[in-house]
């Protein structure tokens, strides 16, 4: 079911970026120097149209995703934490189990699962 979906997705989006760069090879100067004059004095290069927004779109989306990453630093250390307490209140519980078992006579135990 998610290789159905991820084909899906994925295919169209594929033939989106596909048929956006074809249409879209035309070169752009990148200017590199924001104070420069619009003379092409400055550093810069020339670049496919299609590159700098597909690269564009790439940059976004890797910096709002270390950005959530970092966002949610707290809750996963939160997390690991109750993941630690609830592992040592199992131990806990089973070892009293244990002991409360040990501590019936023989006829009135009763096996636990």
């Amino acid at each position: 079911m998610k290789s159905i979906l991820r084909v899906i997705v994925f295919v169209p989006l594929a033939l989106i970026i596909l048929f956006f760069s074809m249409a879209n090879r035309g070169s752009v100067r990148i200017g590199l120097d924001p104070f420069a004059p619009n003379d092409g004095s400055g550093p810069s290069f020339e670049a496919p149209i299609f590159l700098v927004v597909l690269a564009s779109i790439a940059i976004g989306v890797l910096a709002g995703g270390i950005s959530s990453w970092l966002g949610h630093l707290s809750v996963r250390r939160a997390a690991k934490v109750a993941r630690a307490e609830a592992r040592k209140t199992r131990v806990e519980i089973e070892k009293l189990r244990q002991q409360a078992l040990a501590s019936l006579p023989a006829d009135k135990r009763v096996k636990s699962s």
